[in-house]
């Protein structure tokens, strides 16, 4: 895999993309505004009222750490992992300060230095964040309540490896919240390894299909939605998404 999420200027975009408010981050009267505050609507697709008490979230491919904070407003306990040392390092550094610097580009070298503050009623002693991979999580990791797994399968060397490895790691009834653009890159996930996108025996093949195949037999699809989000290079251009996303239910059939 690249270490195109290990660079200063990735972690700033995507500490805009978490943190920055929505004024920072589409300072146009026009444009997407839906598309603003992604990691808040993701974390929201887990029902609450549902957890369990005590319950244990994970946020597999944090980044820098929003959606894991989000969490931690009804979970008891929240577990973030990315691959990246560099998303990693940052979560755990705004963890501790509950501060977030970041630099609003505007064009060429010029920006802005800000120093945002994490939202209110989030729980940061809940949160631990720790550097891993989504296709060999330690069995030591334990059993989740609710997971969010958000625009990482894209992002795989082997997708259908992390989706087969959800069933050994909830509890039943446990959440799980999957959604991804579906962006296939050949830096990250060869045309071989992609869950969908293609024909087979004249047949449309989509990703979604294969998520479908991967979870039926462990969960029970609840509902599927489009989340839009919004990512900021600088003040003149945006790269605007929707994200394909599905929700389930871990059915009662494992062995604990």
């Amino acid at each position: 895999m690249p270490d195109y999420y290990e660079t200063d200027a990735q972690v700033n975009e995507y500490l805009v993309f978490h943190y920055a408010s929505k004024e920072q981050t589409l300072p146009w009267e026009f444009g997407p505004h839906q598309a603003y505050g992604f990691h808040a609507r993701l974390a929201e697709c887990i029902d609450a009222a549902q957890l369990p008490a005590g319950s244990r979230a994970l946020d597999l491919g944090c980044a820098v750490g929003r959606t894991s904070f989000e969490l931690s407003r009804y979970c008891e306990e929240v577990v973030g992992i990315d691959f990246s040392h560099a998303f990693v390092d940052t979560a755990a550094r705004i963890r501790q300060s509950g501060e977030i610097p970041l630099l609003l580009k505007r064009e060429g070298q010029l920006g802005d230095a800000v120093t945002n503050q994490l939202p209110d009623g989030v729980n940061p002693e809940r949160v631990a964040f720790l550097q891993g991979d989504a296709e060999n999580l330690p069995d030591s990791i334990g059993r989740f309540d609710a997971i969010t797994f958000a625009n990482v399968l894209d992002r795989l060397p082997h997708p259908r490896r992390a989706l087969e490895k959800l069933a050994d790691i909830t509890n039943p009834g446990a959440q799980l919240v999957v959604c991804s653009p579906f962006t296939w890159w050949d830096e990250f996930t060869i045309p071989e390894e992609r869950l969908g996108g293609f024909l087979r025996d004249g047949e449309e093949v989509t990703s979604h299909d294969s998520i479908v195949s991967a979870l039926e037999s462990n969960f029970s699809l609840q509902s599927t939605c489009d989340l839009p989000f919004l990512i900021r290079e600088h003040e003149r251009k945006f790269h605007f998404s929707v994200a394909q996303t599905s929700i389930w239910v871990r059915l009662d059939n494992q062995k604990i």
